[in-house]
């Protein structure tokens, strides 16, 4: 029963996940070519009380993310559901305040480790090595109820969320701006608190956070149409009796409808000092573009023809679309035969290799 349990549980965690190797369409591919989003998180001496209303100084002094816009499109959402986030660090804690506009405030499930995303929820994700394997998955709703998840690789290289997993000593707070599930009224939103203890989320004996530290890390809203009956919220339902489908909006743009491409969240550069020093190297972020690119068309090919491309000039026909194309210098190499392959690129101005192979991980070595 437990196992049966437990499959079901895998089944239904974001399950627009699976989406991963669906036919790419020029359009996908062009929006999975953008460069992610930076923030530059600020270190703070001051105590931060989580109770969900984000009135310290130090709050005050930290910059507001980009409001939240479409997952795959990139489109601003309507007034009533914007979404914007901020955060600090210290010694020991990641801080993350959510501010969520919401005139419906609604909440249905109070179990802890349960499908919270199937209610109106913020989920946050975080790769503290900056890759694609190993990584944490947050989901919190207005009643405060929570699901963590750890994810030893994303579910298009066969992973499954570890629901047993916890983030050990995490604070948590929401502040309700209206009256919960009370259709006859128009609420204003909610705010999320969090203090997430690095201790709980670091992989591999790794070290805290210090000035220069880059973290890769996503936070999405779970938006659902609403229906009221006998006074009370339920979800929108279409013609053939079918909940209708869920809106995401996130920080960083993912270019596709799933969350579970570690490679496209935002970067986020810890530091002691306000500095509007960039995290990162547009050249550089091209380059590894260039290569992940080839990761999707192998993808796409192998789903095609049974098997992987053996050159790149295989891959270049599948994709024309992208500006340039033709008369750019690929830089990207790739070694492969029918079941395997491994994609790499210098990248100049960190001085690394860029190494990706067919299962997705990636490793970036000094030259």
């Amino acid at each position: 029963m437990r196992m049966v349990k437990l499959f079901i549980m895998m089944v239904i965690t974001n399950s627009f996940c699976f989406q991963s190797y669906a036919q790419y369409s020029a359009a996908d591919l062009q929006r999975l070519l953008t460069i992610p989003m930076q923030y530059t998180v600020f270190k703070t001496s001051e105590k931060i009380m989580i109770d969900g209303k984000g009135d310290e100084k130090a709050w005050a002094q930290a910059r507001w993310t980009p409001v939240f816009s479409d997952i795959s499109t990139g489109h601003a959402p309507d007034e009533k559901h914007q979404t914007k986030c901020k955060m600090l660090w210290d010694d020991n804690f990641l801080y993350v305040y959510a501010d969520i506009t919401e005139h419906d405030l609604w909440a249905s499930i109070t179990k802890t480790d349960s499908p919270v995303f199937q209610d109106n929820a913020l989920e946050m994700f975080i790769a503290p090595d900056g890759g694609t394997y190993n990584y944490v998955e947050f989901q919190i709703n207005a009643f405060g109820t929570t699901w963590d998840l750890f994810l030893p690789r994303p579910y298009r290289n066969g992973g499954a969320g570890l629901t047993s997993w916890d983030i050990n000593g995490l604070q948590k707070a929401v502040h309700l701006s209206g009256t919960i599930n009370n259709p006859s009224d128009k609420d204003k939103g909610w705010s999320i608190e969090l203090a997430v203890p690095f201790r709980s989320v670091m992989m591999n004996g790794s070290k805290n956070p210090s000035n220069g530290t880059i973290w890769r890390m996503n936070f999405s809203r779970v938006q659902w149409q609403l229906d009221t009956s006998d006074g009370k919220y339920y979800r929108k339902k279409n013609e053939q009796g079918r909940v209708v489908s869920e809106r995401y909006d996130v920080w960083s743009p993912q270019g596709i409808i799933n969350l579970h491409m570690p490679e496209r969240w935002g970067y986020v550069l810890f530091s002691d000092s306000v500095s509007n020093k960039k995290v990162l190297s547009a050249a550089d972020e091209k380059l590894k573009l260039q290569a992940w690119k080839y990761y999707y068309l192998q993808q796409q090919f192998l789903r095609e023809n049974g098997k992987y491309a053996s050159r790149l000039k295989q891959l270049d026909k599948l994709f024309r679309k992208e500006s340039g194309t033709k008369k750019q210098k690929r830089g990207v190499r790739m070694y492969a035969d029918e079941k395997q392959f491994l994609l790499e690129i210098f990248l100049p101005f960190s001085k690394q290799m860029m190494i990706l192979d067919d299962e997705g991980e990636v490793h970036f070595n000094k030259k």
